[in-house]
């Protein structure tokens, strides 16, 4: 890491951070039936999101595999949907494809009309009353406020370094909302930083493990899937994981001996067992990255070698997640 880059890394853990989320979309669902055309559509019920300020769900193929991960906001006679970075228009156009003759309900892609921002850190709740939020808002909890005349919306969410907040604002107002953070001294991340943060903290990305590459199970959405919903799609072959214990691999930590490469395999008693997903060299931590790694290899402390075939060179250690906290 450059000098910039350690400051960033720096006020993230011990302070407060932002990162402009690049490719971030939102999708706006109207009509009568837009609770029921996500309800078949998503993983998780909606219904809780009457008792929410917002729910994560996500959405999947016939067989179980990530397509997006929702995050959705109840807006009254809308629903709002915070998609993965860079999936805003395939997921709008599935949307779009999935609506039958009779249903009420449309699909509108806002994403150029938004930007979102991650408020990080330990200290980052005592930021929020100078850009305008008075209460930081609890784990999937709304809060709005203004920012010189722009409405702003934050979102409680999972942080790299404990709780984080979402900031929603109109585009038209990044300028100022990045400039009032620069201003109290929140240190901006670059992509580099916050990938290694990302990693620290276990936290899967759009680009590496939420894709369809995986289910929801094998890499740690669980909490995000109902059992008491009706029928979604996808829903046969998650149900059959869950009731079967059928879930084989799960995503895990990596401490690493060496830098290795997302694609990589991983492996363990003389066989392939998995792949890394995502890597990075900590400052605090050395290399280290995220693996989906078949079972017993999930388990914590169990050692495994990275590389195109097995090379007893290059070994490493499996961690819970997150890496920091063990």
């Amino acid at each position: 890491m450059n000098s910039s880059q350690l400051t960033g890394y720096q006020a993230a853990i011990t302070d407060a951070a932002f990162y402009l989320q690049p490719q971030a979309g939102f999708l706006k669902v109207e009509g009568a039936d837009r609770v029921a055309f996500l309800q078949r559509q998503t993983t998780n019920d909606l219904k809780l999101l009457a008792s929410m300020g917002c729910l994560t769900t996500i959405l999947t193929s016939p067989n179980a595999r990530i397509l997006d991960v929702f995050r959705l906001i109840d807006e009254g006679d809308t629903l709002g949907i915070i998609t993965l970075p860079g999936h805003a228009e395939s997921t709008f156009r599935y949307l779009k494809s999935r609506i039958f003759f009779m249903d009420k309900v449309s699909v509108t892609n806002l994403s150029s009309e938004f930007v979102h921002i991650d408020l990080e850190g330990p200290g980052a709740a005592r930021w929020l009353p100078e850009i305008g939020i008075e209460q930081a808002p609890k784990l999937d909890e709304i809060v709005d406020g203004n920012l010189e005349g722009s409405p702003l919306r934050v979102l409680g969410q999972p942080g790299l370094s404990g709780a984080g907040y979402r900031l929603l604002i109109s585009s038209l107002a990044r300028t100022s909302l990045e400039s009032a953070l620069r201003a109290f001294g929140v240190a901006p991340l670059d992509a580099d930083t916050y990938d290694v943060l990302r990693v620290e903290a276990g936290l899967p990305s759009a680009r590496t493990e939420l894709t369809e590459d995986y289910t929801p199970l094998e890499v740690g959405l669980g909490w995000a899937i109902s059992d008491k919903k009706g029928c979604y799609t996808g829903q046969e072959v998650i149900a059959r994981q869950i009731t079967y214990d059928k879930v084989t691999q799960h995503l895990v930590g990596l401490r690493l001996s060496a830098a290795a490469q997302a694609g990589e395999r991983v492996w363990a008693y003389g066989k392939p067992v998995g792949k890394v997903t995502s890597s990075a060299r900590s400052p605090r931590f050395g290399e280290i990255a995220l693996a989906v790694v078949k079972k017993p290899v999930n388990l914590p402390d169990t050692e495994v070698f990275v590389g195109s075939a097995q090379d007893l060179s290059s070994p490493a250690t499996v961690s819970a997640l997150p890496i920091y906290a063990q």
